[in-house]
């Protein structure tokens, strides 16, 4: 018999929102195939056809259901089809839908099928056919199922589960999932910030919907995983990783362990062979309720481990807005050379840190309060660091740091047993000082050795304002050996010192300014330099500017530092608007020449002579070429050079001009007289220098 005999359309059935899954169509065949079934012997049975337009309930809806109770020679079997069957996201709409038992287990209490067969269409999945094996039990109102996975997503493995008015729990034992497939199905729960381009993944676990918060179990195994974004900036290849996953009503536990491939998340780079297996795991984490911003989230606690190099901790977590909120942050780097090489130098990647090495072990606390760091300590030990550059050194390094943002820290100190700037040694140094909440003070004076002498600092104060750092400072320069110093920058070696006093220097978005005045005590005379200014010191290209008056040096001792041929007599001079890029010469005003006030000898050698006319200039004089061959010096009056350079031509002056637009380097005096001309004013700068580098090392030139 049907169910719209009597030719009424097809109804629409709402169901109760709790206790009566199931039960309407099951309960009505239940209900005449008892009262039916003796009527069934001798090979009579029956069969009932429900046509329902619509059945809407709190969990689902279906279109055009229809169902179909068969029982035929003692065996009752069913048929169910819909056209369309709503399902709460991520499921959302199935349609084709087609469950259907031939052979049905029925008591009053019980209604089984063990192989049933389950058909439904997705717009990025289907099943055909698919094995159901499921037991409703009406007493406890469950039904319990359990089925082989159908083979979507390439997937191989076993799900089960039960189903009653409280909820459903679902357990999972899955394997060989094609993450890519899975993900263009749309059944992912969450959109994904990368494409995933491969992958396998296992799954494993229950899920529970019977409490009043969800219940999650789940442990996740992932291998082959290649991922990209668009933009280039997050990206993995060949990962390998494994975890497990916790949700109840304490919020979530997440683990996570990355042992294969790597991954590129900018500006990082990690190979997981070559750091080391990296853990996270997060534990008491919460999603905002309504009432919190988007994308607030908390934690309890969070960990992260970099192999065995680096680990880093955090406690009561609140992230929001872009940004950590609140935690008490602690951090561990047992291997720094590793840590520097993987974490720090990306980061660090265009600062005057961005090609430096890094050895030791430290460690540290950070507290952070509305978005903001509240203090932080650190202490370290065996610390190192050396710049690939060559710039600056550190080894040795013992300190700790104590910082707090409303009041000055406990005392801190920073020691090292040696170092390097610039190629300089630098001897063991120890300072003590304080942290305040935009700057710092140091607490006594501090002397740092380099070579015989060295920088002394009698006070500093850095203060950061809205405009950059304000550096309060007094202190000098110990007198330094030139000798030593040139002979550590493999400069020709000079003889003298270098010593100074500097009452104030200003450090702000311009670059380190010294006020006071810097003596170089060189050559048996001295240069004292004013206006130093320093802008980028360690960065790329470091730019110093500086002027210089230059006293009574020796020229004996000058030109034999050069191995040029000796000359004898005093040279002063100055040096205004000398610039420095890259310690590379751009730009000065240079001039330079023997006072004629001054008293003492004055004669120039034939080799020096030699060499002035190599390079550029001239000889005049009686028989000047006789001259050169005859005598082994010879007397001047007055010798001088200035030079206006800019880049790399350098316009060139005399002690005096001649009517043909040449000018006098050497200045003749006396008998045997000889004057050296220059004819070229407009000079190659790099040209000049590479000539007075080829006579300082090569043989002498020879007069023909």
């Amino acid at each position: 018999m049907g169910g719209a005999a009597d030719g009424r359309p097809p109804g629409r059935l709402i169901l109760p929102a709790r206790r009566a899954r199931f039960r309407v169509l099951a309960s009505l065949a239940i209900a005449l195939a008892l009262s039916t079934g003796h009527a069934a012997d001798g090979g009579r049975g029956f069969q009932l056809d429900l046509d329902i337009d619509s059945a809407v309930h709190e969990a689902f809806a279906a279109e055009n259901l229809r169902a179909r109770v068969s029982w035929v020679q003692r065996q009752p079997s069913f048929e169910l089809r819909a056209d369309g069957l709503r399902l709460p996201e991520p499921v959302g709409r199935i349609r084709d839908l087609h469950l259907s038992c031939p052979r049905v287990d029925l008591t009053t209490e019980r209604l089984a099928c063990a192989q049933a067969r389950l058909s439904a269409r997705a717009p990025d999945w289907h099943l055909d056919a698919a094995t159901l094996a499921f037991e409703w039990d009406r007493s406890a109102e469950r039904v319990h199922f359990s089925l082989p996975w159908p083979g979507l997503f390439q997937g191989r493995g076993q799900v089960a589960g039960a189903i009653e008015a409280a909820g459903v729990r679902v357990d999972l034992d899955l394997a060989g999932i094609d993450l890519h497939a899975l993900i263009r199905s749309g059944l992912m729960p969450v959109e994904l910030p990368v494409t995933v381009e491969s992958g396998l993944a296992a799954v494993s676990g229950q899920i529970d919907t019977r409490t009043r918060v969800p219940a999650v179990h789940g442990n996740l195994a992932l291998s082959g995983l290649t991922f990209t974004d668009d933009a280039g900036l997050h990206a993995g290849e060949a990962v390998v990783a494994e975890g497990s996953l916790r949700h109840g009503a304490d919020g979530s536990e997440i683990q996570l362990r990355f042992t294969h491939g790597a991954v590129f998340f900018d500006p990082w780079f990690l190979d997981f062979a070559e750091v080391g297996p990296v853990d996270a795991s997060v534990s008491g984490l919460r999603f905002g309720p309504p009432e919190w911003e988007a994308g607030d989230l908390r934690a309890a606690s969070a960990r992260l481990t970099l192999g065995d190099h680096a680990e880093v901790r955090g406690e009561g977590l609140r992230y929001a807005g872009g940004r950590l909120e609140q935690g008490e942050i602690a951090w561990e780097g047992h291997r720094l050379d590793v840590v520097g090489e993987w974490l720090a130098q990306p980061l660090l990647a265009g600062t005057v840190l961005g090609r430096t090495r890094f050895q030791g072990e430290a460690r540290g606390t950070l507290s952070v309060s509305e978005g903001q760091p509240r203090a932080a300590q650190a202490n370290w030990q065996a610390f190192g660091m050396k710049d690939d550059g060559g710039r600056f050194a550190l080894e040795g390094s013992v300190g700790q740091l104590d910082w707090r943002d409303d009041q000055a820290g406990t005392d801190s100190r920073i020691s090292a047993a040696a170092g390097e700037i610039y190629g300089l040694p630098v001897g063991a140094f120890d300072a003590r000082l304080r942290l305040e909440p935009r700057g710092f003070v140091l607490l006594e004076p501090l002397f740092i050795p380099v070579l015989d002498g060295g920088p002394g600092v009698d006070t500093l104060r850095v203060t950061v304002g809205p405009d950059g750092p304000e550096v309060e400072f007094e202190g000098g320069l110990r007198a330094m050996s030139l000798e030593l110093l040139t002979e550590a920058l493999g400069w020709p070696r000079f003889a003298g010192k270098l010593a100074g006093i500097i009452p104030r220097v200003f450090y702000d978005i311009d670059g380190l300014r010294v006020d006071g005045r810097l003596l170089v005590q060189v050559f048996d005379g001295e240069a004292v330099f004013s206006g130093l200014r320093i802008r980028d010191l360690f960065g790329v290209a470091p730019v110093l500017e500086v002027s210089a008056d230059i006293r009574r040096l020796e020229l004996e001792l000058l030109t034999r530092a050069f191995d040029f041929g000796r000359v004898e007599g005093r040279l002063s001079g100055r040096v205004d608007d000398l610039m420095l890029v890259d310690w590379q010469l751009q730009r000065m005003r240079l001039m330079l020449n023997t006072p004629l006030d001054d008293p003492g000898r004055r004669r120039i050698s034939q080799r020096a002579v030699e060499n002035l006319t190599a390079i550029g200039g001239g000889i005049q004089g009686a028989l000047s070429m006789v001259f050169l061959r005859l005598f082994e010096d010879f007397s001047y009056r007055q010798l001088g050079f200035s030079c206006a350079l800019d880049g790399e031509v350098c316009v060139v002056e005399g002690v005096a001009d001649l009517p043909d637009g040449s000018f006098v380097l050497v200045q003749g005096g006396g008998l045997p007289r000889i004057e050296v001309i220059g004819h070229n004013r407009r000079v190659d700068w790099p040209e000049l220098v590479r000539r007075l580098n080829a006579i300082r090392e090569g043989p002498p030139p020879v007069v023909q």
